[in-house]
């Protein structure tokens, strides 16, 4: 299991047969697709400005889209779960 937690109490959850979006610090299950569904993703760095610190906005489209902010920290857990969902086509 792949959880990627992002700014804000989301997080998103790759159990390896679906991919599920939860809100509120994970007591909020927005959405719930199955990994059969996957068709790509797709992840923008925005650096840190100012005193703001970086992030990557990362958005993972299946029959539904989730969108995520995650601080520039979580980049390995946010590389393992784009290379476990690419994995799923092959």
């Amino acid at each position: 299991m792949i959880e990627l937690k992002g700014l804000n109490g989301e997080s998103i959850v790759f159990d390896g047969t679906t991919v599920a979006k939860f809100r509120h610090n994970g007591l909020d299950e927005a959405a719930r697709n199955p990994v059969s569904s996957y068709r790509e993703v797709q992840v923008r760095h925005k650096p840190g400005k100012r005193g703001k610190e970086g992030r990557y906005d990362v958005m993972v489209v299946l029959a539904s889209f989730m969108s995520i902010s995650v601080a520039e920290e979580a980049k390995g857990p946010l590389d393992e779960l784009v290379a476990a969902l690419e994995a799923t086509r092959a």
